[in-house]
């Protein structure tokens, strides 16, 4: 079993890793991303009987072993490892989620809100092709960058992981305003 955590590991669901969620435990993880804060920095894990059978020098990759990306990444680490950092950030997600769900009750062109710690989707439908562009568009002309992904009229939230209650609110009030000038746009 091979877990793919290149986006959500590090803590960006309110664990160390999103396998973590499970009561599963992966024969390979992959990580990079958040392990160095952005820098380049990549790696695999894995059991010992897998690495031992792997010829020396058969893993390797563009994003190993740069000395500034390793410190960065002892520094993350001990950031993510001060008392209540992952949970913290579980309860950031909460908050996060719970105010894009008040949203959801009071806009039916929201379907769904999903996703656990700062790793949240959230997806319209019953909207023209290209909506969830727009709403990107219009969050960014207020201050807020968020991501369109997938096939599907879907965004994707990802704040930092430092990210604060206030700073989630003035997110979510953001959010609101340019999802109201989206919808008005289309009716008229």
């Amino acid at each position: 079993f091979i877990a793919d955590e290149v986006q959500s590991g590090f803590g960006r669901t309110g664990r160390m890793f999103a396998v973590d969620h499970s009561n599963v435990s992966p024969d390979i993880l992959v990580f990079a991303k958040g392990v160095a804060s952005g820098f380049p920095l990549a790696g695999i894990a894995s059991r010992r009987a897998l690495t031992a059978a792997q010829p020396p020098g058969s893993q390797g990759g563009t994003y190993a072993g740069n000395a500034i990306a390793c410190a960065a990444a002892n520094a993350t680490l001990d950031v993510m490892m001060a008392p209540n950092f992952m949970e913290t950030v579980a309860a950031r997600g909460e908050h996060l989620r719970k105010g894009l769900e008040d949203l959801q009750a009071l806009y039916p062109v929201i379907q769904e809100v999903r996703g656990p710690g700062l790793m949240i989707g959230l997806e319209f439908h019953q909207v023209p092709k290209g909506f969830a562009q727009q709403v990107v568009k219009a969050c960014l002309a207020r201050g807020l960058i968020l991501l369109p992904t997938g096939i599907f009229e879907t965004l994707r939230i990802i704040p930092p992981l430092i990210v604060s209650k206030e700073e989630c609110d003035a997110g979510i009030s953001i959010f609101k305003d340019a999802l109201e000038a989206c919808i008005k746009a289309r009716e008229e």
